[in-house]
């Protein structure tokens, strides 16, 4: 069931800048970040405690999940309103935004990825995968869908359009959040057993595990680099794409989760308990920031909003 809402009067000014869309579970509402200024510029209400997000590829739509409201809520970036709610039932956590247009789904509780038309409003199939799935990514060419099945200790392999888990990697214990590199590699973080998984998708093999810190939760990479939110530690783990070897930890704030990098050399870290944002220079694998958010941040997900260069 989709409820549709209506516009607000006046007009928006356009966003210039790169954006980050963050999650404030307590708060009920996503803080939106203008990443230049690095100060929040709106905040959105967002019913349900909401958690997962991801961003269209456009950056157009932010899909953002709410378990406790059991719904799925379509986010106009542009105009920072809520402009559909999609009704869907048990505890959806993890999203991912596929180039067909489609919305990918974790439902947590009954083991499946629901498949989203977010502009119709309503589920137009779903995947039955492992227990509790998560994390979400899916492939540039829309053609795969990888997910975390936390309680297997498994990645599934779906394949898209026809929505059929095509194999299963093993990896470390309690896998969540799950992020994709443009040579065909998945990377896992592992939660209960402090690494990240790294699959060749292709083989569909395991290829090798990087040792974290403690409690490793969302994954995100630069061109460079590999940066896990090590929740329990307060800490970013930074590892070599190449080596995939540790290049340095970095203290955060307190739970580390959401983490994504911009185009500039930038990762933002988003610390559930602190209620901040810390920014770490690439260059110097240092924080170089803080920004204050709202109530309990989350952002698992993909949550920058990449905007176009000027001509």
């Amino acid at each position: 069931m989709a409820i549709l809402l209506g516009a607000g009067p006046g007009c928006v000014r356009p966003a210039l800048a790169d954006e980050a869309f963050v999650t404030d579970q307590q708060a009920d509402a996503v803080s939106v970040v203008d990443l230049t200024t690095r100060s929040v510029v709106a905040t959105i209400a967002v019913p349900g405690h909401p958690a997962g997000i991801a961003m269209s590829r456009d950056g157009s739509m932010a899909y953002v999940t709410s378990p406790d409201g059991h719904s799925l809520s379509v986010i106009d970036a542009s105009a920072r309103r809520v402009v559909r709610q999609i009704v869907l039932g048990g505890e959806p956590v993890g999203v991912a935004a596929s180039p067909s247009g489609l919305v990918y789904v974790a439902d947590w509780i009954s083991d499946r990825v629901l498949v989203v038309d977010p502009v119709a409003g309503h589920v137009v199939a779903q995947v039955v995968v492992g227990r509790s799935p998560s994390g979400l990514a899916v492939t540039s060419d829309g053609a795969l869908l990888v997910c975390a099945d936390r309680l297997d200790d498994r990645v599934s392999l779906v394949s898209l359009p026809d929505n059929t888990v095509v194999a299963t990697v093993a990896v470390g214990r309690h896998p969540f959040g799950v992020v994709l590199d443009d040579h065909g590699r998945a990377f896992a973080a592992d939660v209960e057993s402090n690494d990240v998984a790294v699959i060749d998708l292709a083989a569909r093999r395991l290829v090798t595990v990087i040792p974290t810190g403690p409690r490793p939760y969302v994954v995100a990479l630069s061109a460079d680099h590999g940066f896990v939110t090590n929740e329990l530690g307060g800490s970013v783990t930074v590892f070599d794409l190449q080596t995939l070897k540790e290049a340095a930890t970095v203290d955060v704030g307190s739970y580390p989760e959401g983490v994504q990098v911009d185009h500039r050399g930038h990762a933002y870290v988003v610390n559930w308990m602190d209620n901040t944002v810390s920014v770490i220079d690439e260059q110097t694998l240092a924080v170089s920031g803080e920004i204050k958010v709202g109530a309990s941040p989350r952002a698992f997900g993909t949550f920058i909003r990449f905007m176009p260069s000027p001509p």
